[in-house]
């Protein structure tokens, strides 16, 4: 079977052609259906920033199995799932990089699974009780889930700040309490946080793609309050973190979801029948709220679309057929501001 596939080369992302062999034992053969677009990443990635290039590109992709490997055992042709496969029409997976999805979830949306999973985890480590405070710097598409699920965390209020207003106006639309264009209104964060009588903000998100404004939230986190760095950059220095944050004995928390494990599987002792017990060959998924994996925020993720507790569809500015995956990386490339959630339809 042959597939079209994107591939990164420095400062361009171009369609090719290669051949895929049937799935091998614990395989899937998927076929694509929605994918989604990672600006930040994707752009380091062209850059040559990440891994050496050419390199194929996109990790976040909604598909249907189309045919099961030998020694499958927990998917069947016909089941919608979501992996971090490349953009391409069909992908060979191992099973256990993939979740299942809900039918009815709405795919589009569900695209974006990673980037809500990568908001969720930063949520996590946050510590976020309800009724504290939050301020989330950035309104790029991670930044902008982070601040709603804050608010679905019982984040009162949360605060948001960008340069571009559009972002913001967007994040007014979906219910965040104060919005802030620090360029045009310099002050007003402190302000508002001042306001508070608090001595700063217990949790402070940032998520702009940039260094400098840790120096900030160093200045507005309060006591023993949490700075929790979501964005990675690629060649910009700390600002200085010893005197900002220990004397108020707060915290610096970093959220690289490579972090946790991505899954965990689990075996059991059993009574078959005859004594002693005896170790199970099969390996069960391990499910307990003590660890919460990459698949098991994967899961929570599609949950919060299926059962419209998150909607994101305000952040989706561009939708592309992936013939136009070319142009959609130009805008990557050149840092489009108006490039907020991008999705590409294989189907």
């Amino acid at each position: 079977m042959k597939t079209r596939y994107a591939e990164a080369q420095y400062g361009k992302v171009v369609i090719k052609t290669k051949d895929l062999p049937k799935p091998g034992p614990g395989q899937l053969l998927l076929e694509a259906e929605y994918s989604s677009m990672s600006p930040g990443t994707e752009y380091s990635l062209m850059d040559n920033k990440i891994v050496p290039l050419p390199q194929s590109i996109g990790y976040s992709m909604v598909a249907s199995v189309i045919e099961v490997g030998p020694d499958v055992t927990d998917f069947k042709v016909g089941d919608l799932v979501v992996t971090t496969g490349e953009h391409a029409q069909y992908l060979l997976m191992d099973m256990k990089n993939v979740t299942p999805a809900p039918h009815d979830v709405d795919k589009e949306q569900a695209a974006f699974f990673v980037l809500i999973h990568t908001a969720l985890y930063a949520l996590r480590r946050s510590q976020l009780q309800f009724g504290e405070p939050a301020v989330v710097l950035g309104q790029g598409f991670v930044g902008a889930i982070t601040a709603q699920i804050a608010r679905l965390a019982g984040a009162m209020p949360v605060i948001v700040t960008d340069l571009d207003d559009g972002r913001l106006e967007i994040a007014r639309k979906m219910g965040v309490h104060y919005a802030i264009n620090p360029k045009k209104e310099p002050n007003r964060l402190v302000e508002v946080v001042n306001s508070l009588k608090r001595g700063g903000v217990p949790v402070v998100f940032e998520a702009t793609g940039a260094r400098q404004p840790l120096a900030q939230a160093f200045e507005i986190v309060s006591e023993r309050g949490r700075v929790v760095m979501i964005s990675q950059v690629h060649g910009e220095s700390m600002p200085e973190i010893d005197e900002p944050l220990m004397m108020k004995g707060a915290s610096l928390i970093g959220t690289y979801v490579n972090s946790k494990p991505f899954s965990l599987r689990r075996t059991d002792l059993g009574i078959n029948g005859a004594w002693p017990p005896t170790i199970s060959n099969r390996l069960e998924r391990y499910v307990n709220s003590d660890i919460w994996t990459s698949d098991d925020d994967f899961r929570v993720a599609l949950d919060f679309i299926k059962y419209g507790s998150l909607d994101i569809r305000p952040l989706i500015s561009h939708r592309f057929t992936y013939e136009e995956i070319p142009k959609a990386y130009d805008l990557v490339w050149n840092k489009d501001a108006s490039l907020l959630g991008g999705v590409i339809k294989w189907k």
